[in-house]
C-alpha cells in the first residue's frame, strides 16, 4: 500500500507559521490585537543606549531583525525539515508585498521616477555586464560562467542567475559559485548601506536610488530601504518607494539581458545561434508580478481604494499588509541564507563578482551624490 502523500498546500503551512512567528517576534503584535508583545524593535527603542547603537546608528529594525532571526534559525540550529516547503514560499510573500506596494504610488509618480530610473538603471546594467564579462575573460573564466555572474551583478541577483543559466548552458558549479558570490556581497550590503547612508546624510529619496541601483538582490533592496527608513501605513517609506521603482526597472530588463547573454555565449563558444531557446530566454522569464504592481498603481490613482491624502482606511489596511508580507518573506529569506553555501564562492567568481559589485555600488553612490537631489 502506497503511503499517503500530504498535499503541497498543507505541507507549506508549518513553514509559513514559522516565518509569521519570526515576523511577530520582530515587529510586535499590535496590528494583530496583541499589544502585550510590542516586538523586539520597540523593546530596543525603549532603552536609550540600545536605541542609539542599534536603531539610530546601525539601523536595526523589524525587517533586519526578521532576517537575522531567520539566519540564526537556519544556521545555528538544525533547520527543521517540516518547515522547508513553507519557507520556500518566502519569495511569493515578497512578490505579493511588491504588488501591494503599488498602493503608495500614483501614475504621476511612476512617470516621474520611472523616466529617471530607466536612464540610470540601463546605464549601470550595460556597464556592469560589460565590465564583468571583460574581467571574467581576463581572469580565465568561461563565457558561460562570466555570463551568469554578470546577470547576477547587473540585474537582480539570484533570480537573474537562475534565469540566465539554462540560456547560456552554464555548469552547476558556475551557478553555485555565482549565487554564493552574490549572496555574500548582498548580505554585507544589508548592514553597510544603511550605515553609510546615515553617516553621509542621504535623504530617503537618495538612499532609495542608491539601493535600487547598487544592491544586487531584489529582496536585499527592500530590506536595506526599510532598514534606513521603515515608514508607517500613513506615511510610507520614501526610500522604499524610490528604491523599488529602480529595482523593478532592473527586473523588467531581465529577459532582454538573458537573450543578449545567450547570443554572446553562443558566439564565444562558436555554437550555432539556432540553439538559443528564445522562448526560455525571453518570454517565460518576464516578471509577471510587475503587472500586478502596475494594476495596483492605476487602481489607487483612480480612487478605487478611497482617498490617498490622508490615506483611507482601505489604503492603510493594504499598506499594513505589505509590511507584514515583507517581514514574513524576508524572515524566510534569512532562513535560506546558508553560511555553508556562502563558503562555496570560488576564487575567480568571488574576485570578479566582488570587483563588479563594488564598482557598481561606488559608481551608483557617486551618481546619487552628484546628480540626485535630496528631494525629488
Amino acid at each position: 500500500m502506497r503511503p499517503i502523500k500530504t498535499p503541497l498546500l498543507l505541507r507549506t503551512i508549518p513553514g509559513i507559521i514559522l516565518m509569521f512567528s519570526i515576523a511577530v517576534l520582530a515587529k510586535g503584535g499590535a496590528d494583530l490585537g496583541l499589544p502585550q508583545w510590542p516586538g523586539l524593535e520597540t523593546h530596543f527603542a525603549a532603552h536609550p543606549d540600545l536605541k542609539r547603537v542599534l536603531i539610530d546608528n546601525l539601523r536595526i529594525n523589524y525587517i533586519l531583525l526578521s532576517i537575522i532571526i531567520g539566519m540564526i534559525i537556519g544556521n545555528v540550529f538544525a533547520f527543521p525539515a517540516w518547515a522547508q516547503a513553507g519557507v520556500k514560499t518566502s519569495r511569493l510573500f515578497i512578490k505579493l508585498g511588491v504588488i501591494l506596494l503599488g498602493s503608495v504610488y500614483s501614475v504621476a509618480d511612476i512617470a516621474q521616477l520611472g523616466g529617471e530610473a530607466i536612464i540610470i538603471v540601463l546605464s549601470f546594467i550595460t556597464l556592469t555586464i560589460l565590465f564583468t564579462l571583460w574581467l571574467g575573460k581576463k581572469a580565465g573564466m568561461s563565457p558561460a560562467a562570466s555570463a551568469v555572474l554578470s546577470s547576477g551583478t547587473a540585474i537582480c541577483g539570484v533570480s537573474a542567475i537562475v534565469a540566465t543559466a539554462p540560456a547560456v548552458r552554464a555548469k552547476t558549479t558556475d551557478v553555485v559559485y555565482s549565487i554564493a558570490t552574490i549572496l555574500s556581497f548582498g548580505l554585507a550590503s544589508l548592514f553597510i548601506f544603511p550605515v553609510i547612508g546615515t553617516l553621509i546624510g542621504m535623504s530617503p529619496h537618495q538612499f532609495g536610488v542608491w539601493c535600487g541601483t547598487g544592491i544586487l538582490n531584489s529582496g536585499q533592496v527592500l530590506a536595506a530601504c526599510l532598514a534606513f527608513e521603515p515608514g508607517t501605513a500613513s506615511h510610507p517609506s520614501e526610500s522604499l518607494k524610490t528604491g523599488e521603482i529602480y529595482n523593478l526597472v532592473r527586473v523588467v530588463f531581465l529577459p532582454f539581458v538573458v537573450l543578449a547573454l545567450a547570443v554572446y555565449t553562443s558566439r564565444s563558444a562558436q555554437l550555432p545561434e539556432d540553439e538559443i531557446n528564445i522562448n526560455t530566454g525571453l518570454w517565460s522569464r518576464f516578471p509577471v508580478f510587475v503587472f500586478g504592481f502596475l494594476a495596483m498603481v492605476f487602481l489607487t490613482s483612480f480612487g478605487v481604494f478611497g482617498q490617498t491624502t490622508p490615506p483611507s482606511p482601505e489604503l492603510i489596511l493594504i499598506r499594513k499588509l505589505y509590511e507584514w508580507f515583507f517581514a514574513i518573506g524576508l524572515a524566510g529569506l534569512g532562513m535560506q541564507i546558508s553560511f555553508a553555501e556562502l563558503r562555496k564562492a570560488g576564487g575567480k567568481p568571488l574576485a570578479v563578482g566582488t570587483a563588479a559589485a563594488l564598482l557598481k555600488a561606488v559608481g551608483a553612490l557617486a551618481v546619487v551624490i552628484l546628480f540626485i537631489p535630496k528631494n525629488p
